[in-house]
């Protein structure tokens, strides 16, 4: 029986290389993707996280539980500036705005801390409390501002707003971390997920 030669053999040999390198490639490529993707999502659901909740203490804003009337010394808006807002509400209904967690609530952009990397979002649940990062490496989207206000006819009430006029306001943010894999590392790109959204006042 005539068996193999040696150059039958490498030919096969090479082929097979050939093959095997072209399979690599291909299911480097797709885990790359798959990461990718995977911290685009990731980035996203942690974005409308943080969205979720700064609309919902919006919404708490202004709620009064004696009736509809603000107890004396409280305001749905007590400070607003493009990144920074501060809020009240008389959740348990006794007549004042500071006796239960997240009846004065404060959101600040704030610089990067030791636990919370890059620009982050604060929520301090009572006034003056230290914050907690509720959201890191958040980027301001250009042209637009973590907070936007509107009097009741949607007029822009400017970076500095008088509180008693907001009637709307809109929240947009991003969400960017470096892209993990190797090619989007050495080239400097990120993923970017922004979210956006408006709570209008009720009364």
């Amino acid at each position: 029986m005539r068996g193999f030669t040696t150059a039958e053999l490498l030919v096969a040999a090479l082929f097979g290389m050939i093959v095997i390198a072209t399979l690599y490639g291909f299911f480097r490529e797709q885990l790359f993707n798959l990461l990718s993707q995977e911290t685009k999502t990731a980035t996203l659901e942690d974005a409308r996280g943080a969205l979720d909740m700064i609309v919902r203490d919006l919404r708490n804003a202004g709620s009064w539980g004696n009736g509809g009337t603000a107890p004396s010394g409280c305001s749905r808006v007590v400070a607003a500036s493009a990144t920074s807002i501060r809020i009240q509400a008389d959740i348990d209904g006794n007549g004042n705005c500071t006796s239960a967690t997240g009846e004065d609530v404060t959101y600040d952009l704030s610089t990067a801390t030791s636990t919370c990397p890059g620009s982050n979002i604060l929520r301090r649940a009572a006034f003056g409390a230290t914050g907690s990062c509720l959201i890191p490496n958040v980027v301001i989207p250009s042209g637009s501002t973590l907070f936007t206000y509107y009097n009741s006819s949607g007029t822009d009430l400017g970076s500095s707003p008088t509180v008693s006029s907001i009637k709307r306001v809109k929240i947009t943010f991003s969400v960017q971390v470096a892209e993990p894999t190797p090619e989007g590392k050495a080239a400097g790109r990120n993923i970017t997920s922004t979210v956006s959204s408006s709570v209008e006042f009720r009364n």
